[in-house]
């Protein structure tokens, strides 16, 4: 039985190789290394198709999801039934990584296809207790995870700066200006359409839209769906 279980965790370890190298967790870490990483880890592969419940909030965390291939969202659901957008996942992306490492017994949040994506599973148990080798492989592949969460927060703890802002205005100016950093250029894409950065951002889409017509018109920025361009010597003048 386990010599069937290995041959099924190595197949598609190796089928999926290509992009499973490309993650931050398994980053520095040969070949060799993870396909003797892959029975290990109790890895397993799923795909999934656009809209899909990839993990239901409240369902026992037993597992860290990696993004391989395609999109997904995290969503929260309050008490209340309310809906708020936490992130946008792309390929390379983890879910559920807070959970291990806190010991929570199940996930805060919903992951959500946004399109058709491949998803590769691994035990939180088997990851976050070393194994009976003690190998270096597994202790560097803890270290990316921690690199992972504190980039996670990093990106929460900017997420709240935006959200403490006074109004609609400081947040999209805020958000935007981000954003063009992060891109290294005026001209950049939005991972949100407009539903989402005013769910994202925690405000009314209508008056969303309202507030970046009249940025628009104070030429600020411009836009076209998903693509933005911020006017930086206008932004320069509201330092």
């Amino acid at each position: 039985m386990k010599i069937v279980l290995f041959l099924q965790h190595f197949e598609g370890f190796m089928e999926n190789f290509s992009e499973i190298k490309k993650t931050k967790i398994f980053a520095e870490i040969s070949e060799n290394d993870m396909q003797a990483m892959a029975y290990c880890l109790k890895i397993k592969f799923k795909n999934y198709n656009k809209n899909a419940l990839i993990i239901e909030q409240g369902q026992p965390a037993e597992e860290v999801a990696i993004l391989l291939k395609g999109g997904a969202k995290v969503e929260n659901i309050d008490t209340f039934g309310d809906i708020s957008l936490i992130t946008k996942l792309k390929a390379g992306d983890v879910f559920g990584v807070e959970n291990s490492f806190l010991g929570e017994t199940q996930y805060k949040d919903n992951l959500i296809a946004t399109e058709n994506c491949l998803v590769m599973f691994l035990n939180r148990h088997r990851l976050i207790t070393p194994c009976e080798n003690k190998c270096k492989r597994h202790d560097l592949v803890v270290k990316n995870l921690m690199r992972v969460i504190v980039e996670r927060n990093k990106a929460l703890m900017e997420k709240l700066k935006l959200l403490s802002k006074k109004n609609i205005r400081e947040k999209l100016l805020a958000y935007l200006h981000n954003q063009s950093i992060k891109a290294g250029s005026s001209y950049f894409d939005l991972p949100y359409n407009k539903t989402e950065l005013a769910n994202y951002l925690s405000v009314d889409r209508s008056a969303l839209s309202t507030t970046l017509s009249k940025l628009r018109e104070e030429g600020l920025i411009d836009f076209d769906k998903k693509h933005y361009h911020i006017n930086n010597k206008a932004f320069e003048k509201l330092q």
